[in-house]
């Protein structure tokens, strides 16, 4: 959606400047601001910012990739299962492994492979994983370090799996050190990153060219808690779960399918493997996003971006 000039422009000009603003820094007086209307307006306005924006940006809008974190050994017992549902669900996904947990099992990511869904670099260890390095973030590796993580992933997917990720994802949405965070993903061969979260992006969410030639994938908040990922962690599992009501998970990944198609905006939602399995909320709303139940595109991170780069040589 583009606004014509005048009035409406002068408004949608506001809105982007407000919602790029609270994005950007959230504080808790934003924060209880925000939420306590409900957060309605925020996310109507993010995805009209995208409208806007996706015009600028060819190829970028009225899509939508679907991912999950593979970070504990229970979300690769659920990959079978998984799977399956995403089969008879005409979804083809995106899965972020962690290279400690491929060598313990090849043969469920390998699954993953064979099913055609398409693997990013989620580190080789998860630093402030409490089972498999709990006492150090990402952001707090060293570039060396950080180096390390990424590349020894990588060469285990294609040692095991015979697929080297294309893609990386940040353990813990956001712990990412600008233009030298990137630097260090295109020294290793990689396209994009999927660590941001939309707001607060330049692009309001769409993808964008970060920098060092690597794009990032922005994933998609909560309608209701913008600043919160849209993820069955935040809505069931957490200790104080926001979204806990029968259908209430389900509706607000409708909700967000729904300003996107109204938009023309991108939606990249994310969920834990496990909880798409054993949580009912979790599978309906899984189930809102078959490609059945709407009109965006379905696209993996890399279609996409083979997208966005015909659409750039062009």
């Amino acid at each position: 959606m583009t606004a014509g000039p005048g009035k409406g422009s002068w408004t949608l000009s506001w809105k982007r400047w407000l919602v790029n603003t609270l994005g950007g820094n959230p504080g808790p007086l934003a924060t209880a601001s925000v939420y306590g209307l409900g957060g309605r307006f925020f996310s109507r306005w993010l995805f009209q910012a995208q409208g806007e924006t996706a015009g600028t940006i060819p190829s970028s809008g009225g899509k939508l990739t679907v991912s999950f974190d593979v970070d504990y050994p229970e979300d690769v017992q659920a990959l079978p299962a998984l799977c399956d549902r995403l089969a008879a669900l005409g979804i083809t996904a995106c899965f972020a492994v962690v290279g400690a947990l491929v060598e313990r099992f090849p043969d469920e990511h390998g699954r993953l492979v064979e099913d055609g869904h398409e693997l990013l670099n989620h580190t080789q260890n998860h630093p402030d994983n409490e089972l498999l390095c709990p006492d150090r973030t990402f952001d707090q590796l060293s570039p060396q370090e950080q180096a390390a993580e990424i590349g020894t992933c990588g060469k285990t997917c294609g040692e095991l799996l015979g697929v080297e990720p294309a893609g990386f994802r940040a353990p813990h949405f956001g712990n990412v050190t600008g233009r030298e965070f990137y630097r260090l993903l295109a020294e290793q061969g990689y396209r994009y990153s999927s660590s941001r979260t939309a707001p607060g992006t330049e692009s309001f969410g769409l993808p964008f060219r970060a920098a060092e030639g690597v794009w990032e994938f922005p994933v998609s908040t909560c309608p209701r808690h913008p600043f919160a990922v849209l993820d069955s962690w935040h809505a069931l599992r957490k200790r104080n779960a926001r979204h806990l009501s029968d259908g209430e998970f389900a509706g607000l990944c409708r909700e967000a399918v729904t300003l996107a198609e109204r938009h023309g905006g991108y939606l990249n939602l994310y969920l834990d493997p496990r909880d798409a399995i054993e949580y009912e909320q979790a599978a309906a709303g899984l189930a809102e996003l078959a490609p059945s139940r709407h009109s965006l595109e379905i696209v993996t991170y890399s279609r996409h971006l083979d997208l966005l780069s015909d659409q750039s040589s062009g």
